[in-house]
């Protein structure tokens, strides 16, 4: 695994810039199609690789969520209208289901330890609502559902803390949380305002944390500290 990071991080990083470049620079027909479509497909590329050679069902929720990602993710490229917008979120929300789907174990945990966790994400929303709900119109129930599985996503990533290796509970949540971060720039840009480096920053911040989060997941190991099935 470590000789494949070392060999896919540049090529995705470098797919990457190329695709940001292409959005800044060049006309959306036909360039941003080939690009976008590279970078994530790239990732496809190497998950499908290692998850179905090791016949790992769960790998294989990881494999078709990222499916389900381009597809939402390409509606989008050149436009957005009522119809692209609800069917991208519907697939984005199937994306996030299933990851989340990836992100839960067996282990018990102690619930007392997520109140300060879930105020934090409850003052997030709270904020974002302050922010976008007059002009959500009929976007509301599609986005306030958007927002329920995203804080679900999260907090089925954070409970991995003490039941999978540090390095890969820390490369999942920095993923989880560049993509919550990629959200609310897009969120904001797309019912409140525009705001700077938002193309950049919306296109660095999803496609590093799909990275991130795959990557987390596939270096994933049992962490062997784990007593009585109990997180402390």
């Amino acid at each position: 695994m470590i000789k494949q990071l070392k060999l896919f991080t540049p090529i995705f990083i470098c797919l990457l810039f190329l695709d940001i470049y292409v959005k800044i620079n060049l006309p959306i027909m036909p360039y941003r199609y080939v690009t976008k479509s590279l970078v994530i497909v790239s990732l496809l590329l190497f998950v499908g690789y290692n998850c179905f050679i090791k016949n790992n069902y769960k790998d294989h929720l990881l494999f078709y969520g990222l499916i389900i990602f381009y597809i939402g993710d390409f509606l989008t490229v050149d436009h957005i209208n009522n119809i692209t917008f609800i069917v991208s979120i519907i697939l984005f929300l199937s994306g996030k289901i299933l990851y989340t789907l990836k992100f839960t174990h067996k282990e018990d945990f102690n619930i007392m330890r997520l109140f300060p966790f879930m105020l934090l994400c409850f003052l997030y929303v709270a904020f974002l609502y302050e922010l976008i709900f007059h002009n959500l119109k009929i976007y509301f129930i599609p986005v306030t559902i958007y927002f329920f599985i995203s804080l679900l996503m999260i907090l089925f990533a954070f409970i991995r803390k003490g039941v999978v290796s540090n390095v890969s509970y820390y490369t999942v949540m920095s993923g989880v949380l560049l993509f919550i971060l990629f959200e609310t720039v897009l969120v904001i840009k797309t019912f409140y305002h525009d705001i700077l480096y938002q193309d950049f920053l919306i296109m660095f911040c999803y496609a590093l944390g799909q990275y991130l989060i795959v990557i987390g997941i596939m270096i994933e190991e049992k962490n062997l500290d784990v007593k009585n099935n109990i997180i402390a």
